[in-house]
């Protein structure tokens, strides 16, 4: 009997702009738990390469999956949290050549519609809503068990 041995898909997209970011988001550690759990954390690094400190927002949205159709996707929650977990964090000050991590959790309610896909966009904008990082997207599937082996 075969197990499911993807738990969970992390697609690492960079989506390059004209000149160089002034940050990069790094997925440090992506969740170990089974794409049957309701919730899932991610650990995100925010690096500041640059010789000055950048003032940040980090920005979430659903992102359409490439090469799966719209109805087999699903909308779900997402919250960005500290590095200690227990509060949001949504903006900053990273200074100059330094790190900055927080965490990314996506859940789901227990009605969400099973056998479906959800695409989570991550990015970094400036205090004037200019993108100034890579892009990440966190790919997740919410399996159903009637096709589990």
């Amino acid at each position: 009997m075969k197990k499911i041995t993807i738990v969970m898909l992390v697609c690492l997209v960079a989506l390059c702009s004209y000149g160089q970011q002034a940050l990069e988001l790094k997925i440090k550690k992506q969740s170990d738990l089974p794409n049957t759990a309701t919730e899932h954390l991610y650990l995100i690094e925010i690096v500041n390469h640059s010789n000055s400190s950048e003032e940040f927002t980090i920005v979430t949205n659903d992102k359409n999956c490439n090469n799966i159709e719209q109805s087999k996707q699903v909308v779900l929650k997402r919250q960005v949290l500290n590095s200690q977990k227990i509060k949001g964090f949504k903006s900053g000050t990273i200074k100059a050549n330094s790190t900055i991590d927080f965490y990314i959790k996506i859940s789901r309610n227990d009605d969400t519609p099973l056998g479906k896909w959800n695409c989570t966009e991550i990015k970094v904008l400036s205090s004037n809503d200019d993108n100034i990082s890579n892009t990440l997207v966190i790919k997740s599937q919410i399996p159903d068990p009637k096709n589990f082996n």
